[in-house]
């Protein structure tokens, strides 16, 4: 069981420790290994908090454990960042004079599911869709009609997934050249109202 809960800056060494985890298990065969040590680090939690403090337009969700009692804190198990749909550079599209403040949302806009992890030991388990289903009410009650998320083309178990949640394939790519020249593929949804 977990809870799906806002992350703060102090979440960052175990956002850092599941995307360690994950990038291993999931992009193993698709990205080479020395390149995924690169981009993750061992724990890297500076990276996680430098992302804190540098992007406030983005929004980060942590999936905790619920051990007994469920008053205590739990193992973070996952996480989901979200925020307005970006450009190139990583600034979001209707935020281009600087990214010091948050830009507006609302009608005609599309947010962007920037990343979505969970600790291999809890694939498989409704974590995935829990904080999938937090982060689709969330841009909801933003305003934003439609959310897109990039995927790697290869990675068919997170495609599934996705599909699943409702997404559907938009024909658009790129190629990651840092990440060994490997292919994203977008996918979007529409945000139901309520």
């Amino acid at each position: 069981m977990v809870r799906i809960r806002l992350a703060s800056a102090a979440d960052a060494p175990a956002i850092a420790r599941v995307r360690y985890e994950s990038w291993r298990a999931a992009y193993a065969g698709i990205i080479p290994a020395e390149i995924i040590e690169r981009v993750t680090g061992r724990y890297d939690a500076g990276r996680e908090q430098t992302v804190f403090a540098s992007r406030p337009w983005r929004r980060t969700l942590v999936a905790e454990q619920t051990p007994p009692p469920a008053s205590a804190p739990g193992e973070i198990v996952g996480y989901a960042s979200y925020g307005p749909e970006r450009g190139p550079g990583g600034i979001p599209l209707a935020h281009r004079s600087g990214p010091q403040t948050r830009p507006e949302t609302g009608a005609g806009r599309r947010a962007e599911l920037y990343a979505l992890y969970v600790a291999p030991a809890w694939w498989s388990t409704g974590t995935g869709h829990a904080l999938t289903r937090r982060v689709l009410d969330e841009t909801r009650s933003e305003g934003y009609p439609r959310i897109s998320l990039w995927v790697l083309e290869q990675n068919a178990r997170a495609r599934r997934f996705y599909e699943r949640s409702g997404f559907r394939l938009q024909g658009r790519t790129h190629v990651m050249h840092e990440l060994g020249g490997v292919t994203e593929v977008c996918y979007e949804r529409a945000i139901n109202p309520l």
